[in-house]
């Protein structure tokens, strides 16, 4: 088992000239400075995120999509981030069963969904729209993959993506908006053949520290061969 880490920062205004996202459009970057300034003084801030899991660091971003280095538990730098953000915390989200190599496909099958670099939008598919959907597919893929509904994270910021999905509920920016749900929920294997995810890597997900699994789960198990 090991933690996922959410790690937030704040977006600093770009300097003259510059764009705070390499590859944004300039209708998307005219959005945020309207919010910015329409919002800040009702207390909603505008922030950047990344997710750290088994000693890496994941994010996304416009132009290059979901990138991966090391963390510093992994021996990287703690300024590797984006140009014009500050840290301001670090979250333990929750734990994850999953290993390397299951990370990496639900990594790659991120990548081949909607989470290409020209797919980055503001509003509707931003980095912290990424962290909460890999998030949940780490820590709830068990849940995930037998089919429950409105899962989330309760030690998932909500503020953290406030500003964007005020945005999006006021239609300032159309497109498509990103279903964390149903893309985590993809991201394990759903859509494609059947789930990817192993009956045994189901088993983990759901089993508690001591490897031991729950009396519930168990006459859960047992009411299903009823």
């Amino acid at each position: 088992m090991d933690n996922v880490v959410l790690n937030i920062y704040d977006l600093l205004p770009a300097p003259a000239g510059a764009g705070s996202q390499p590859g944004a459009t300039a209708t998307s970057q005219g959005f945020s400075t309207f919010l910015s300034g329409l919002l800040a003084p009702l207390g909603f801030g505008a922030y950047h995120t990344s997710l750290d899991v088994r000693g890496f660091r994941y994010q996304y971003g416009a132009g290059n999509g979901i990138t991966r280095s090391s963390s510093p538990r992994g021996g990287g730098n703690e300024g590797d981030v984006p140009p014009n953000v500050a840290f301001k915390e670090s979250i333990l989200v929750g734990q994850t069963w999953f290993e390397q190599k299951e990370i990496n496909q639900i990594v790659s099958r991120m990548r081949e969904d909607k989470w290409k670099g020209v797919g980055y939008h503001l509003a509707n598919r931003n980095c912290n729209h990424f962290s909460e959907t890999f998030a949940l597919a780490l820590v709830k893929g068990e849940e995930l993959v037998e089919g429950n509904a409105g899962l989330t994270l309760e030690s998932y910021p909500k503020w953290v993506n406030r500003l964007a999905k005020t945005g999006t509920s006021l239609g300032i920016d159309d497109g498509e908006v990103c279903d964390i749900n149903d893309e985590a929920r993809r991201a394990l294997g759903n859509g494609k053949v059947g789930w990817s995810i192993t009956p045994s890597q189901r088993d983990q997900q759901c089993r508690p520290a001591d490897g031991k699994r729950s009396r519930k789960k168990e006459l859960t198990d047992k009411q299903r061969l009823l």
